[in-house]
C-alpha cells in the first residue's frame, strides 16, 4: 500500500506520493496548433478501511495542452512529486459533447519520502461529458478508472485499481480564461495501491488559452 500505517499517525499530509486522481478537463478539444496553460490546486483525503486511517492530502499542478487536429489534443502535467502525459479525443459535439480521456504518469520517491524509495506508475482511462448551458458556462462530468503499480526499491511490486468519477464546471471569462472547479471520488476495486478504501479530492484549475 502507498501509505503505511506507522507513518500515518506521524503525518499531517499536505503532499503525498500517491499519484494523481484529478482531471480538470472538458470535452472541448483544442483546435490544431492552439495551446492552453493551467495551474490547479486541491485538497482531499485517503480513507484506508483495513487500517481505519484517514489521511488528508493536497496537490498543486502545472499543465499545458496542445491541439493536434482530428478532434484530439495532448497534455503534459507536472504535479506534486509526479508527471503525467494525457490524451483527449472528442467523439461528439452539440449541447452534450463527449470525449475519451487517457493518461500515463508516475512518481519516483527516495528514502526521505513517507513511502520510502519507490516508483509508482499510473494509467488512467475515462471519459468526459460536457453540457454547455451558455457560451461561457458548461458542466463537466464523467467516469474514471485508475490503475496503479508500486515498485519499492527493495524489490517486489504491489498494485491496485480505483473506479470513480468527477463532476465540475467550466466558466469562461475575459475571452481566454477558464475557471474549472472539480470534485472527484474514487473507490478501490482491486489491490491496495494507492489505498485500500477510497480517495476524494476537491480542487480548482485556472486555465488560459493561447
Amino acid at each position: 500500500m502507498c501509505i503505511r500505517s506507522a507513518q500515518l499517525c506521524a503525518l499531517v499530509v499536505l503532499v503525498t506520493a500517491c499519484g494523481s486522481v484529478t482531471t480538470y478537463q472538458s470535452a472541448d478539444v483544442l483546435p490544431r496548433g492552439k495551446w492552453q496553460g493551467m495551474i490547479a490546486a486541491g485538497v482531499g483525503g485517503f480513507d484506508d478501511r483495513p487500517q481505519q486511517a484517514k489521511t488528508p492530502t493536497g496537490t498543486f499542478e502545472v499543465a499545458a495542452r496542445r491541439g493536434l487536429g482530428g478532434e484530439t489534443d495532448l497534455g503534459l502535467k507536472l504535479y506534486t512529486l509526479g508527471i503525467e502525459l494525457s490524451i483527449r479525443h472528442r467523439l461528439s459535439t452539440g449541447r452534450w459533447s463527449w470525449a475519451l480521456l487517457g493518461s500515463l504518469g508516475g512518481v519516483k520517491t527516495d528514502e526521505t519520502s513517507p513511502t520510502g524509495a519507490a516508483g509508482l506508475t499510473q494509467a488512467r482511462l475515462g471519459a468526459v461529458a460536457t453540457k454547455r448551458r451558455s457560451p461561457t458556462w458548461a458542466w463537466n462530468m464523467g467516469p474514471m478508472t485508475t490503475f496503479s503499480l508500486l515498485r519499492p526499491a527493495g524489490g517486489g511490486t504491489a498494485g491496485g485499481a480505483l473506479v470513480g468519477g468527477f463532476v465540475g464546471f467550466d466558466w469562461r471569462f475575459g475571452a481566454k480564461w477558464h475557471l474549472i472547479p472539480e470534485l472527484s471520488l474514487h473507490v478501490t476495486v482491486a489491490g491496495d495501491v494507492p489505498v485500500h478504501g477510497s480517495v476524494g479530492m476537491l480542487g480548482a484549475g485556472l486555465a488560459r488559452d493561447f
